[in-house]
């Protein structure tokens, strides 16, 4: 694709964005209502929301170690093997 068809998708997405952004800002301003008004009450509803729910994050329950030679002693005194996850600059180890 050429680099103007680039720049012409990228604007048309950003005016969408926007357009969308002012139809609902309108809307919740002519509802009269302070229902679409973030306050501290509806704050902290809306953050316990998109937190991780219950059961949600399973792997967050598995007792992760970080310590490499640790998790390698461990896993072959109980005969197990090792599965390595890493993500940015950490490193967890759990046993199968």
């Amino acid at each position: 694709m050429s680099l103007m068809t680039n720049l012409n998708r990228g604007t048309g997405l950003v005016m969408a964005a926007a357009m969308l952004m002012i139809t609902c800002s309108s809307a919740l301003a002519q509802s009269g209502t302070d229902e679409g008004k973030l306050n501290s009450e509806s704050f902290v509803r809306i953050h316990k929301l998109i937190g991780p729910q219950p059961g949600e994050s399973r792997w967050m329950e598995i007792p992760w170690l970080t310590d490499l030679r640790e998790a390698r002693r461990k896993a072959a005194a109980e005969g197990k093997p090792l599965f390595l996850m890493v993500s940015g600059k950490g490193l967890s180890i759990g046993m199968c």
